[in-house]
């Protein structure tokens, strides 16, 4: 019950930050290889089969980031 109460309060401390705008600090590339990281240690751990992240979707870096060009904006109405 304690980690879903986290879980919660982690979502809810996020959604804070989006609609804020506070969200420069957000990094998705490290967080997911920081993830990634702790399920394989858990997973030794355990004496479990070590997960495999192949075929997940990639999350674009920054550098991919800044390549997405900005939708344009739609034509002025004809006068």
């Amino acid at each position: 019950m304690a980690v879903n109460g986290a879980k919660v309060m982690a979502r809810w401390k996020l959604m804070r930050e989006w609609l804020n705008g506070q969200t420069d600090s957000w990094d998705p590339v490290n967080v997911l290889e920081q993830y990634k990281m702790v399920k394989i240690t858990e997973a030794e751990l355990l004496g479990l089969p070590t997960p495999s992240f192949e075929g997940e979707p990639q999350v674009p870096g920054d550098m991919e980031a800044e390549k997405t060009p900005e939708p344009a904006a739609d034509d002025p109405p004809a006068s």
